[in-house]
């Protein structure tokens, strides 16, 4: 059912939008009791037990997942015990379009009774039945009414001007939890950002330290601010993949003139293979021609010689008959005589004759070349399908609470180790030219508004700016690992392949200024004073430690590195006074504090940290370690002890690579494997 307005009415952006909203993807008609999926696609209860039962029943024994009709996202059920017939119904209704069902009834012109527009008959609406969600005249309200299966359904009357709370009561389901249906929203868990009701806090939340009762987030929630950059977000979101689908109709496009260019390919292709073979068939069939007009020729000649020699022997018998029956005695001998001559003379000819004669035949012997191709030949040609990387811009920043780094307050009284990370913002530097998956390997925030991330896959250094915004990007000759600044505007790259380190100006535009060479594979790389460090991985799995000018002062290697596993170091980072130096060995799962006198402070392992990469500290000292292998970033005391676990991505499955905080602020970012990046505040 769709809705039918006046069609003398102009239709309005906000009417199209109503519409479209409304609208089930599966049945394309007016949502009838919407009811929607953990991925927030919204479908009729009816449709949505139909596309289960193609999915499920009909496919076998109900395993209580089946696939979103639009996402495919796999959709697990509420209840498993429930029978596969009433799985729809387990699904809450969503309140939101139940209200803009209501709200739509009243917004939109004059309504035409539903049933009575089958019969091509337009009359005016004077009732909507909830249930049904169809609009009705009076006679069809009655008939309607009188039906047994509809006699408790919820039937307006369009002509009362009811009031709003009235108009839109789904509103209220809003409230009700989403797993559990009857229950209501009374906490919000902080740790988790989760809504929850009284079982969900009880029994998924009990261990969370910043479990709130709704009421108090009610009176503090900016829902205005909220909303408009989350309008924001969602629009451009929306934009984004309005480029997308462009995109993907621009193939369509492409791949119907690939085929119509194929097919003409096709047809050209017969038709020079049928030229060819029309000429080499011409060619045959003249030959045949010749030969045959030539040996016919042949064998005519041969058959008129034969012919000539019969008719001088018939002639010779007849001669002979005459004078042997009419001629003298002398006529007889002498004709006897001339005839044994002739019958010698015929012999010889004979003879000569049926030496010179032979017995032709015409046939065909093949090309062998042409024989074995069309043996060979099983295929006219192969269609091959080749599929790349779609050139699509960046996705769109994804803002979660204040739009731009800009906005975020200073340092306040509360100390770090008792803050938690509450993410603000997110975007991925992926590019269309990127031929890999990005690996942010390092980042550098040299300002509040500039990135400069290290790509180890693609081989580029990408800087941003503004909202996140790409400013500029460069190609290298090498995959770089780590990044830091230097005096003067400067920054260096380690290569660590190539042994190399690169200095870039990094003033008005990226550009390198000049490289060292080194003994060993650079990996992490720090700058304390006037010396540079770096850690060389599986190359001695050592330190090295540098001058300015790049020549090798020392070699630094604990002497129990062995025993304690402490090999594989691939990240370097010099606490904000210079007094501390932190090594991130990958293979032991440790992290190892030094002194400017490269004596160890303490090696700091934890159970829950696994293959630890990227190191930085905050403007208190405490330490901040990504665990690329298992998938969280830690907090750790000035004296190694662990504080918390401060961001966990198991369950998304992303490894961190790196960390680092921004300039005079409580804030940082995270790089993954993937190419995301999220921004943190440490919230109080």
């Amino acid at each position: 059912m769709k809705l039918r307005w006046n069609k003398m009415a102009t239709s309005s952006p906000t009417e199209g939008h109503f519409t479209q909203v409304l609208q089930c993807p599966i049945c394309l008609e007016t949502l009838r009791r919407p009811k929607v999926l953990p991925c927030g696609h919204t479908y009729c209860n009816s449709c949505l037990q139909s596309h289960i039962s193609s999915k499920v029943i009909n496919r076998g024994t109900p395993q209580g997942c089946f696939p979103c009709p639009v996402c495919r996202a796999d959709t697990t059920l509420p209840d498993n015990t429930a029978s596969v017939d009433h799985w729809a119904e387990l699904f809450p209704v969503n309140s939101i379009v139940s209200s803009l069902l209501d709200v739509s009834v009243e917004t939109f012109g004059e309504k035409f009774c539903e049933f009575c527009l089958k019969w091509n008959r337009e009359t005016s609406a004077k009732s909507f039945c909830k249930d049904c969600r169809r609009f009705l005249c009076t006679l069809c309200k009655e008939h309607h009414n009188e039906t047994l299966s509809r006699i408790s359904h919820d039937v307006i009357d369009l002509s009362t001007d009811y009031d709003t709370s009235i108009r839109i009561p789904s509103l209220s389901t809003i409230e009700k939890c989403l797993k559990h249906l009857n229950k209501s929203i009374k906490f919000f868990c902080m740790d988790h950002s989760s809504l929850c009701c009284n079982t969900c806090g009880f029994l998924e939340h009990r261990t969370c330290g910043r479990v709130i009762p709704i009421d108090d987030m009610v009176k503090t929630f900016d829902s205005k601010t909220k909303s408009k950059y989350l309008e924001t977000n969602i629009r451009n979101i929306g934009e984004h993949m309005q480029g997308i689908t462009s995109k993907i109709k621009e193939n369509e496009n492409d791949i119907q003139n690939d085929k119509s260019s194929i097919l003409k390919e096709i047809r050209s292709l017969r038709a020079e293979i049928n030229a060819k073979l029309q000429n080499l068939e011409d060619d045959l069939i003249a030959s045949l021609e010749g030969n045959h007009k030539a040996e016919d020729l042949s064998l005519h000649i041969q058959a008129s010689r034969g012919q000539s020699l019969i008719s001088a022997i018939g002639c010779d018998l007849t001669q002979l008959d005459l004078v042997m029956k009419h001629g003298s005695d002398l006529q007889k001998v002498i004709m006897l005589h001339n005839m044994e001559k002739n019958q010698n003379r015929y012999f010889k000819a004979i003879s000569e004759y049926q030496e010179e004669l032979k017995y032709i035949k015409l046939g065909l012997e093949g090309n062998t070349h042409l024989q074995d191709l069309i043996n060979g030949l099983n295929q006219f040609g192969q269609i091959t399908v080749t599929r790349s990387q779609t050139k699509l811009p960046p996705c769109p920043v994804v803002t979660v609470s204040e739009p731009t780094v800009e906005t975020v307050s200073e340092f306040s009284g509360i100390p770090l180790k008792d803050r938690n990370a509450v993410k603000v913002s997110e975007f991925s530097v992926r590019l269309p030219d990127d031929t890999s998956p990005c690996y942010i390997s390092d980042v550098l925030t040299l300002q509040r508004a500039k990135h400069i991330f290290v790509d180890w896959n693609n081989e580029k250094i990408k800087e941003y700016g503004d909202n996140f915004q790409l400013q500029e990007c460069m190609k290298l000759q090498g995959s770089p690992w780590n990044a830091c600044t230097l005096r003067d505007n400067k920054m260096v790259v380690t290569l660590p392949y190539q042994k190399t380190i690169l200095v870039f100006g990094i003033g008005h535009k990226m550009h390198i200024v000049g490289e060292i060479k080194t003994r060993l594979q650079c990996w992490g790389i720090a700058v304390m004073k006037d010396e540079i460090v770096i850690t060389t991985g599986r190359d001695e799995h050592c330190i090295l430690v540098l001058d300015i000018n790049g020549s090798e002062i020392r070699t630094v290697r604990p002497d129990n590195y062995q025993s304690e596993k402490l090999l594989y170091p691939y990240y370097a980072k010099i606490n904000r006074d210079e007094t501390s130096i932190y090594i991130s060995y990958n293979n032991g799962n440790k992290m190892v504090a030094y002194n400017t006198s490269w004596n160890v402070l303490f090696i700091y392992t934890d159970q829950d940290m696994k293959v630890p990469l990227g190191i930085d500290t905050d403007r208190e000292g405490n330490i901040f370690l990504c665990g690329y292998g298992s998938f969280n970033v830690q907090q750790i005391s000035t004296d190694g002890k662990l504080i918390k676990v401060l961001i966990t991505k198991k369950e998304e499955m992303k490894e961190p690579l790196t960390i680092q905080f921004y300039r005079d602020m409580d804030r940082f970012c995270v790089t993954y494997c993937n190419g995301d990046v999220e921004v943190y505040d440490m919230s109080e």
